[in-house]
């Protein structure tokens, strides 16, 4: 994996000292942060390089890039957009990014740089860094939104790029002092919130990279530069996060919620881990590493490069684990469930808490869930992936009228045509019983919605259940005021052979056996969704009640891997609903209340 990192390293740095034109495209969203990192992959690349060879050509290629960073006439996309020149007028992610660049490059530069190139440093520095980010950040009101905000990426990439130069220039620029002191105060909050949430982050996998990227080269630099711990790393939460990205992510098959559900190992991810005591997370980080084949970079951060610097070249046997997995974190209401915690054969990712415009980066997938199968993720919610286009309605006030962030892309449940309100919250509760784990959801405030002055719902639940064998089953139980109409939705890109009450999804390796049942006559329909980017489509498991005849349903979903047959089957009672389930060749039989909150095998 490192001679591999090494080569393309090699590749690249020759490539950027023979041409320097950025190959950014200038009509994206969001074009200059795109533009700060590909600046940051070529210098980062360039000094690597250098260190490996001591070539001047590297050296003074890194020199050219820097300058001409000085030399844009933007920093930001949104003054770019105006027309707006002055560098004090934002501090956003493209300021972060940059100073991060700038303060790596200075740091691992500096015994070589002569006069003129340590002032062409120092000036860039004052006038695009330090002096707007003191501007920004100064006064209670402060201008940047971002100053002190616990759950947002930009509160770590903007203050800890900025804390990071400040701790590269502290002997040299007096303004640099008051900068390390406020960024020290903005990461904070961001970082005692994973206390409460376990290590949990409620913007999911890829934006936990993007954050905690410049959170950890943060706290990790302030120990260098300083010489001391930084009491931040002390936290339980701190040291819990180098797990969630990993529980979100079996297999490297991502199964996280919201935008950018995507997730690779990155090289901050191994220093972390070395200065936290997580030795037993480097064999997983080079499983997955080496299973993606060589680290990605063009495009992206300079993570072959970063992989040489910080890889700790030793690791220590992961421990194995047989035993199910039932995780809930805490506030954020997500969960994971798991026949075993390595290499599980059926896996699910279970989505609740807050919701909508609740949550940045959120999605309106509440009840919604992922499920791998072996090694592969055979049932998926859409979301807004790496693939996809960032828009200027994804963050604008229609961006729920996306395709991706509605309820109608997620493997939810929709009762008269609707998903849940935006904003909302479903509570979950984590529940467990001999031969059988999950979580039991309730949706009935985030489903509810009024008609003639009467409200909806008097019910909704949802619930997930692991069952030996494995196999897992979804329960959905829903009471109205009025006769109405209930389905449940599933999604694939996989192949679908479709039953009358059963379908198999057959991936490229794996298969995963689908069987459903409902109190009330229900059928099986096959649709596709329209992307908002097009490209390949998803079909569409719906799981519908017939007609609108009932006040009162209960629909179950049982998910099997493998090729064996598999049968639901659903009985009434009073005041509870009799579940049999048949897998692999053996029964299970659940007595489960309506209101979902006892659950016992019979």
């Amino acid at each position: 994996m490192l001679r591999r990192a090494s080569r393309l390293v090699a590749a690249e740095a020759s490539g950027f000292v023979k041409n320097r034109e950025l190959l950014y495209g200038r009509n994206l969203h969001n074009a200059l942060l795109v533009r700060a990192r590909e600046m940051q992959h070529r210098v980062l690349t360039l000094v690597v390089r250098w260190k490996q060879t001591g070539q001047e050509r590297f050296r003074r290629a890194a020199i050219e890039d820097v300058r001409s960073m000085g030399a844009w006439e933007y920093w930001s996309w949104d003054m770019d957009r105006t027309q707006n020149p002055d560098p004090n007028a934002d501090f956003d992610l493209s300021y972060g990014e940059n100073s991060a660049t700038l303060a790596l490059a200075y740091d691992w530069l500096h015994a070589s740089l002569n006069a003129e190139e340590r002032v062409l440093f120092l000036e860039i520095a004052s006038r695009w860094s330090f002096g707007p980010f003191l501007a920004r950040t100064e006064g209670e009101r402060k201008a940047a939104w971002w100053f002190g905000v616990p759950h947002s990426n930009w509160n770590t990439v903007c203050a800890g790029g900025a804390g990071m130069l400040a701790l590269a220039m502290l002997d040299d620029l007096p303004e640099a002092a008051e900068v390390l002191r406020r960024a020290d105060l903005s990461v904070t909050p961001y970082l005692e919130s994973l206390d409460a949430t376990g290590g949990g982050w409620i913007e999911g996998i890829g934006y936990w990279n993007y954050g905690h990227r410049y959170a950890f080269w943060y706290l990790l630099s302030y120990e260098r530069a300083m010489g001391k711990e930084h009491p931040l790393l002390r936290l339980p939460g701190v040291a819990r996060t180098l797990d969630f990205p990993l529980d979100f992510c079996p297999h490297g098959q991502p199964c996280s919620f919201g935008d950018v559900n995507t997730w690779s190992a990155m090289a901050f991810h191994y220093a972390a881990a070395a200065r936290l005591g997580r030795a037993d997370l480097v064999e997983k980080l080079d499983a997955l590493s080496v299973a993606k084949g060589p680290p990605a970079s063009e495009g992206s951060w300079p993570n072959a490069a970063e992989l040489l610097v910080f890889h700790p070249r030793c690791a220590e046997a992961a421990a194995s684990s047989p035993e199910r997995v039932c995780k809930l974190y805490p506030e954020m209401d997500w969960g994971i469930l798991a026949d075993q915690r390595t290499a599980p054969g059926l896996y699910l990712s279970v989505r609740g808490g807050a919701g909508g415009w609740n949550v940045p980066h959120g999605h309106l997938d509440l009840l919604s869930f992922h499920c791998v199968a072996g090694g592969e993720r055979l049932i998926v919610n859409h979301g807004i992936n790496g693939g996809d286009e960032y828009l200027d309605t994804t963050f604008s006030n229609r961006r729920f009228e996306l395709f991706e962030t509605t309820p109608a892309s997620n493997n939810t449940r929709l009762v008269n045509g609707v998903g849940m309100e935006n904003p909302s919250r479903v509570t979950t509760t984590r529940m467990e019983g001999e031969g059988w784990s999950g979580f039991r959801m309730d949706a009935t405030e985030a489903i509810r919605f009024e008609y003639m002055e009467r409200p909806s719902t008097r019910f909704c639940g949802r619930l997930f259940l692991l069952l030996e064998g494995p196999c897992a089953v979804v329960l959905d139980q829903v009471e109205l005021f009025s006769p109405g109409r209930v389905e449940t939705r599933l999604h694939t890109f996989a192949r679908v052979r479709f039953g009358r009450e059963a379908a198999e999804i057959l991936g490229r390796r794996e298969r995963l056996q689908l069987a459903f049942a409902s109190t009330v006559p229900s059928a099986l329909f096959r649709a596709e969704d329209a992307l908002t980017t097009p490209g390949p489509r998803s079909t569409v498991l719906r799981w519908c009640t017939r007609g609108r005849t009932h006040t009162r349903m209960t629909m179950a979903t049982l998910l099997v891997p493998g090729g064996l047959p598999a049968k639901i089957s659903l009985e009434e009672g009073e005041g509870f609903v009799l579940v049999r389930a048949e897998h692999g060749g053996r029964s299970d039989t659940l007595r489960i209340s309506t209101d979902l909150r006892e659950v016992r095998a019979v």
